[in-house]
């Protein structure tokens, strides 16, 4: 997927991808709909062959933007099977807001990616994790849905470092309850909101174990050994294919393969020893991290966030791409490295 910012808000202070239009307070529920350019509906289409249109596609129908005109670009969102249930942009987000919004001003980023693909809301929770030294996090609610298929309908707890706007999804950790929230488009979304207040409960009530288990990390001895070690574990070398020791092509691609696997690890150790300055934000300093595990999951995040190389938009792929995905890993094993689970 494609991580490209079609329209967005936020409010705060400015944010380091620079993207969206900012507001001088916290949104309701209305104001994030009209300020993320959400305030739109979706059909579902039947598909034919261009020129043929009694050579239909009865496997597949099309989504398509209703605010969009026939012909136009931008009007069909993705192709998905018929059992597809779409869920409105207004009927998530008032599932959403039902968990503790409740028309209050908490909404503090939202819009969609590309056209409308998939379209995202972000309200922030009353209590903040206040880690040892004073670092902060601020901690929010993270709703996201996809008009193509390519997304379930998702609530996640998703933490801001204050002093360098690292993000970081966080994952429960009880057995016994739902370590995220995932739905399929079933339809049944009387059902989701039901399981959705049942999740936020969790979610509220497990707060206190995630600032103790931050809390852990803090004080978890790392050297610079170890955390280079970690590297390799979260980041491998690829295997060499059988094929490459008679295939130049193939043994090629797997030397960039390795080289860039290689570069990305090295980067993020520079990151750990020396800080970062993020470019066109000279007043975001990333400071040499400490000798912890906190300040090697850290290092793992501001690279992430703030420079690797990636395809689309960083604000996207930090929250909804591979860059989302590897932080998670990386915050997971690290919890279990330092012995924290």
């Amino acid at each position: 997927m494609a991580h490209n910012i079609g329209q967005m808000f936020y409010y705060g202070e400015k944010p380091w991808h620079e993207l969206g239009t900012e507001l001088t307070h916290a949104a309701t529920l209305e104001e994030a709909l009209s300020a993320g350019g959400l305030d739109w509906t979706v059909s579902m289409k039947p598909l034919v062959l261009a020129g043929e249109y009694q050579s239909d596609v009865p496997q597949r129908q099309a989504v398509v933007r209703d605010d969009v005109k026939p012909g136009l670009p931008g009007r069909v969102l993705g192709v998905v099977h018929p059992n597809f249930k779409v869920l409105q942009n207004r009927d998530g987000a008032a599932l959403f807001d039902s968990l503790f919004g409740q028309g209050k001003r908490v909404y503090h980023t939202g819009g969609y990616l590309k056209m409308g693909e998939v379209v995202w809301l972000m309200a922030k929770l009353p209590e903040s994790i206040v880690l040892p030294g004073e670092d902060t996090l601020d901690t929010y609610l993270l709703f996201s849905n996809s008009h193509d298929g390519t997304l379930p309908i998702d609530i996640r707890l998703t933490t801001v470092r204050v002093v360098c706007n690292n993000t970081l999804t966080l994952a429960l950790r009880k057995k016994d309850q739902a370590h995220v929230f995932r739905r399929g488009h079933s339809g049944r979304y009387e059902v989701v909101k039901a399981e959705a207040e049942a999740f936020f409960a969790s979610v509220l009530a497990q707060q206190s174990d995630t600032q103790t288990a931050m809390e852990k990390l803090v004080k978890a001895k790392c050297d610079d050994a170890a955390f280079e070690a970690f590297l390799k574990t979260l980041l491998p070398d690829p295997t060499r294919p059988v094929t490459a020791n008679t295939n130049a092509a193939v043994n090629r691609g797997y030397e960039t393969r390795l080289a860039t696997v290689a570069d990305q690890r090295n980067q993020i150790m520079q990151v750990h020893l020396r800080g970062h300055t993020v470019a066109n934000q000279p007043k975001m300093v990333i400071a040499p991290a400490e000798k912890t595990w906190w300040g090697g999951l850290n290092s793992i995040t501001a690279w992430v966030d703030h420079v690797s190389e990636i395809e689309g938009d960083r604000y996207a792929n930090a929250m909804f791409g591979s860059g989302d995905r590897l932080k998670t890993v990386a915050y997971q094993k690290i919890l279990g490295v330092a012995g924290t689970v």
